[in-house]
């Protein structure tokens, strides 16, 4: 007896694709706010270290003497 798979069809990968493409238009939104939400919080860590990095540099370049002889 040979038994054969006919699951790689036309009508069922046509099928298939229909629900991939159904799954994708209705996640979408989901996915790419969360996505935007992570990147704008790493955007505004980014910021933040760059100004307090700024602060600190402003900070240890008073930190010399001058001397008048």
């Amino acid at each position: 007896m040979f038994y054969s798979i006919t699951f790689w069809t036309n009508e069922n990968m046509m099928e298939f694709w229909s629900n991939v493409r159904m799954l994708l238009e209705t996640i979408q939104p989901g996915i790419m706010l969360t996505v935007a939400i992570v990147l704008v919080g790493a955007l505004i860590g980014v910021i933040v270290r760059s100004f307090k990095k700024t602060e600190d540099d402003e900070n240890n370049d008073r930190d010399y003497e001058i001397r008048r002889y």
